[in-house]
């Protein structure tokens, strides 16, 4: 796969596929939704993020409407991520499109135009999120086991089997949490997914 994509991308799967685990955190202060994925000693490898302006269009479209409508009417639209170096340059996209309740998030190469997955998720009546990203063929490649509300939650690849597990750090500040990854976990990938998840619980 890494053969078939534009250097940034190729880079940044190299750089995280040597890292036993990963730190996240989301950016407090900034106005789009941005994520640093670090390596333990928390050097910043890569950045996940929406722009200000997509940020906050959907946020004032919830102020607008209020309560579950606005919630619901805000998940609806569609929007990109984007997924860059530390130095800020582009590797991947992530494409939202759908519902509120059902979304599609299409990983793509913006330069090749290369399908890379697509991360398909599920809202139940409940509040529960489900997802599961699959391969460009439609093969199911990992899926989510546990509270992915709690962030205490499972990556389970297409066999059964833990890839990587998703937990909160108690002691540290609310927006960090740790992503720990096993034998036949892609870690960028991993660490997209987890990302995805972890905005659209807050939504």
């Amino acid at each position: 796969m890494a053969g078939g994509l534009n250097p940034v991308a190729q880079s940044l799967m190299q750089t995280l596929s040597n890292q036993p685990s990963l730190v996240m955190k989301m950016q407090i202060l900034s106005m789009g939704k941005n994520y640093d994925v670090m390596d333990p000693a928390q050097t910043v490898l890569c950045r996940i993020g929406l722009d200000a302006s997509q940020n906050m269009q959907g946020k004032a479209v919830e102020s607008l409407v209020g309560g579950y409508i606005g919630r619901y009417a805000a998940r609806s639209g569609n929007y990109t991520y984007t997924v860059k170096d530390p130095a800020g340059n582009l590797g991947f996209e992530i494409r939202k499109t759908g519902g509120g309740n059902h979304s599609q998030f299409h990983v793509v190469d913006p330069f090749l135009g290369t399908a890379v997955g697509l991360i398909e998720l599920k809202r139940s009546l409940m509040g529960g999120l489900d997802a599961t990203w699959l391969a460009p063929n439609g093969q199911p490649i990992m899926t989510t086991k546990g509270s992915i509300l709690r962030r205490t939650y499972e990556m389970v690849g297409a066999d059964g089997r833990e890839i990587g597990h998703v937990r909160h750090k108690i002691l540290a500040v609310r927006d960090v949490w740790e992503l720990e990854l096993g034998a036949g976990s892609n870690h960028l990938f991993s660490s997209m997914f987890a990302t995805i998840l972890d905005f659209e619980k807050e939504m």
